[in-house]
């Protein structure tokens, strides 16, 4: 079975040879494994540890903005992040929100948005041929990824969105429809660039935090849901399975991004409340798939090998049974993790070379 045809059969609710697996880790992480594994490149990593999916994205080449404050970046929304060092990795935390100071609706529409034109969208077509029987996932760059509320905080600040969601909801529609109209239209020309080479598009917005919804679910309802809704439609039409990215405890918002469209979800954070797998794969198993789960907070960077395979072992017996299940971590590796222990993870999944 090619690792394509293993997470295609997965996704669909069949059984495969083995659970499907994918690896997330910081470039740090990815530093120490490629040393031990005596390899050059992350692709050699992931062929090691037997990763079955590959991402493929557009090429930015506008001009790149130059940040107003020495040693920051700024992303193609004008939104400035400044490095930070955090238990060993290295950060962008936002130092600048474009948008902090509006308070009108033209102050919102004056403001100049980014081009979604400004890529090289063939390199998407060039990416999938090279991953070649892998599954292709599309998946925007971390600082421009498809999403709606991660991308209005980081403009407006999270304190103040969250404020103009009660106090100013018609400047939170001008933003969100923003930032919805460029995603479409950047992600029409990266779904007919595609030529039918990438298998699933991942959008990425955090609606959950460790103990709830950053949201009530009726206001996520009217604020956030409508956008996602037409995400998952347009990759529906260039024939893409649809799959989220939202941290923390999104229990409550399952059932609404099953009709949605959603039919995957990641990265099923189970130390989060509500998110324990064995009550998701009750309630949910036949109608949506998970991919994640292993956990980063607490078991792989400080428990046991024998306590990583355990883990291993617990969550493809309950998230796989039926299929619906592709194996990874509940965030990117951090370089708190003892080597030995991300390798316990791909032997006990089967997957190492």
């Amino acid at each position: 079975m090619t690792p394509k045809e293993r997470v295609k059969q997965a996704l669909q609710h069949r059984a495969t040879d083995r659970v499907p697996v994918d690896l997330w880790a910081t470039p740090e992480t990815y530093a120490r494994l490629r040393e031990h594994l005596g390899v050059a490149t992350d692709e050699e990593v992931r062929l090691a540890l037997g990763v079955d999916i590959r991402v493929a994205g557009p090429r930015h080449t506008g001009p790149e903005p130059n940040a107003t404050e020495p040693g920051a970046v700024r992303d193609v929304w004008g939104v400035e992040r400044t490095p930070v060092e955090v238990g060993g990795a290295r950060y962008l935390e936002v130092s600048h929100y474009p948008l902090a100071g509006v308070r009108t609706v033209a102050e919102v529409d004056a403001y100049p948005w980014p081009d979604p034109d400004a890529y090289d969208f063939d390199e998407v077509a060039r990416q999938a041929e090279a991953a070649g029987d892998h599954y292709v996932t599309n998946v925007g760059h971390r600082l421009n990824r498809t999403g709606v509320l991660k991308c209005a905080s980081y403009l407006r600040g999270m304190d103040v969105f969250l404020m103009d969601l009660a106090l100013r909801p018609e400047v939170a529609r001008a933003i969100i429809r923003h930032v919805t109209d460029y995603y479409l239209a950047h992600n029409q020309r990266i779904f007919r660039s595609a030529r039918g080479l990438v298998d699933a598009f991942l959008m990425g917005d955090d609606f959950g935090t460790q103990m709830g919804l950053l949201v009530g679910v009726p206001c996520w309802r009217e604020f956030f849901a409508p956008s996602l809704r037409e995400f998952a439609a347009l990759a529906h039409d260039h024939g893409l399975t649809v799959m989220l990215h939202s941290c923390g405890a999104v229990r409550e918002l399952i059932d609404d991004l099953i009709e949605l469209g959603v039919e995957v979800l990641n990265p099923v954070q189970v130390r989060a409340a509500g998110m324990e797998i064995e009550g998701l794969k009750k309630d949910f198993g036949p109608r949506i798939a998970f991919y994640g789960a292993i956990d980063i907070q607490e078991t792989l960077p400080h428990g046991s090998v024998e306590e990583v395979e355990k883990e291993v072992e617990r969550t493809t017996r309950v998230l796989g049974r039926d299929g619906g299940y592709v194996l990874s971590t509940t965030h990117n590796i951090q370089p708190d993790t003892p080597v030995e222990n991300i390798l316990a993870v791909y032997r006990a999944a089967g997957s190492m070379q």
